[in-house]
């Protein structure tokens, strides 16, 4: 089939047929599909490692509940106290309370400005 032109020539149409046009589309689609796979992998997942902290870490420090006593307990064999408005949270942000602390817990802490033993915040890595 022919189609005349408005200069009056005719020039042949084109049937669809497999060749350079369907294998470029190809090409083209599988560089799109790499393309969205590799930022899926660049892109990290966010782990439960990975969340931040509920407060602010900066000056945290970690340890590991060795010891309890009456009023006191010991972090890394070192001796704290509780003030008495202290915070303390699970992993999660959750609030719990002083009766949660335990031997061999992994905490963060955080003490109170101007003293070494009396910790106002505390993070409580309970296990699962």
């Amino acid at each position: 089939m022919n189609i005349t032109m408005m200069n009056g020539r005719e020039r042949p149409q084109r049937s669809w047929r497999p060749g350079c046009g369907s294998i470029a589309r190809g090409i083209t689609a599988w560089i799109v599909a790499l393309t969205i796979s590799l930022f899926s992998v660049v892109i990290p997942c966010v782990t439960v490692a990975d969340q931040s902290l509920p407060i602010a870490a900066v000056a945290y420090r970690d340890g590991k509940i060795t010891g309890i006593y009456e009023t006191t307990f010991q972090i890394d064999h070192k001796t704290y106290s509780l003030v008495p408005d202290v915070v303390i949270l699970d992993r999660h942000g959750d609030p719990l309370n002083a009766g949660d602390i335990r031997v061999d817990i992994e905490v963060k802490y955080h003490l109170l400005k101007g003293t070494t033993d009396k910790i106002d915040q505390i993070i409580l890595y309970l296990p699962f």
